[in-house]
């Protein structure tokens, strides 16, 4: 895994900025039920979330394959991983993120 290590010089200038995620795209499976009205609700409920989007982009007999777009103002991804598995989904991959630096 490659990996990030600012200079003390770099670093030095870094503290103080805080990174704020903004939105994440993340490719879900999960069994049709609860609904992803449900899900998107329970989403919804998480402190910063201020959109959810979630798209069906496959399905079989017993599962379906989400395509959950998140937006909001410092997101948590592991409160949203938590209550993605509370419906009885999976987080297959974290297809997308936006974050801003702030000062």
């Amino acid at each position: 895994m490659l990996s990030f290590r600012p200079s003390s010089s770099e670093d030095e200038e870094r503290k103080g900025r805080r990174i704020i995620v903004k939105k994440l795209v993340l490719d879900v499976v999960k069994p049709h039920n609860p609904n992803i009205v449900d899900m998107a609700e329970g989403l919804s409920e998480l402190k910063g979330v201020e959109k959810v989007d979630i798209d069906v982009q496959d399905y079989d007999s017993t599962i379906e394959r989400l395509k959950v777009i998140i937006e909001g103002e410092d997101l948590d991804y592991d409160e949203i991983v938590k209550v993605i598995r509370y419906y009885g989904g999976n987080v297959a991959s974290l297809d997308g993120v936006t974050v801003v630096s702030e000062e």
